[in-house]
């Protein structure tokens, strides 16, 4: 299935399917993903819902066309980008990986939405870190000699963007591949849409995220995929429409090829 799906992407580049790459002309105009990456010929774009998280990620800012995309240290990565770099402030650490990346997303319009309930993820160990007790005023304290974490009230109330940001700093640090694949609920490859993620967890481990779907007549889908990366570096959106069925059992990406149960989705 690895070499067909190479062979797929290969045809398509060549005939203006799907998995088109998607090259812009260079312009100084900031966009947003959905008018960088249009559906292609006999293809249209699933319909989502106003503010979901769908609608959300369909609609990230993005960097110029064909800007470098960097390292979190600054250091370039990718002369002139073919893909996307998204205009968003992840992060300038070394911690901000693949699954930071993406839990990055997901917090960030649960945030702006002021879901705050919602936001929780687990670290490794199987603590469970909520924003809430964060945002009131409650500390997470890690002792590194048995990896025991503790809630305590260290500071006041406080739902400001910063101390959210604070928050995030904390996860990435604790949080993984491994962690965030055993927090998602199990999909069949089928029933991946925007939101879902394709995961390997373990370590290494890796993790992209759907930021956009399309279909043609005969219900055959394709999909946009983002990922952040180790080392981290700026959130990138791949150059291409990836195909995706239900009998694929690996999927092939710029730098991982995910096996088995690869196909998740955030549980609330």
């Amino acid at each position: 299935m690895k070499y067909l799906f190479v062979i797929m992407i290969i045809m398509f580049a060549s005939c203006g399917n799907p998995a088109t790459q998607a090259k812009t002309k260079s312009v100084a105009t900031k966009q947003q993903s959905k008018e960088r990456f249009p559906a292609p010929s006999g293809y249209r774009k699933v319909q989502v819902k106003k503010g979901s998280f769908a609608e959300y990620l369909r609609n990230l800012p993005l960097k110029k066309p064909f800007s470098d995309l960097h390292y979190y240290n600054g250091s370039i990565k990718s002369n002139h980008y073919e893909g996307a770099v998204v205009d968003i402030d992840f992060g300038h650490n070394q911690a901000e990986q693949c699954a930071d990346a993406v839990i990055f997303l997901r917090a960030q319009w649960l945030w702006k939405t002021k879901q705050y309930s919602k936001i929780h993820f687990n670290f490794d160990n199987g603590f469970r870190a909520d924003y809430v007790k964060w945002a009131e005023g409650q500390r997470i304290h890690v002792n590194t000699r048995n990896w025991v974490c503790t809630w305590r009230k260290d500071a006041k109330r406080d739902y400001s963007y910063a101390t959210f940001r604070k928050y995030l700093s904390l996860v990435f640090v604790y949080a993984g591949t491994a962690s965030l694949s055993r927090e998602l609920k199990r999909i069949q490859p089928k029933e991946l849409t925007i939101g879902d993620v394709l995961i390997n967890g373990g370590y290494p481990g890796h993790v992209v995220i759907i930021v956009d779907e399309i279909v043609n007549a005969k219900g055959e889908k394709a999909l946009l995929l983002a990922q952040g990366y180790t080392p981290a570096q700026e959130i990138e959106i791949f150059n291409n429409w990836f195909p995706i069925s239900q009998s694929d059992k690996e999927v092939v990406t710029p730098g991982w090829i995910f096996k088995g149960n690869y196909a998740m989705r955030f549980n609330n």
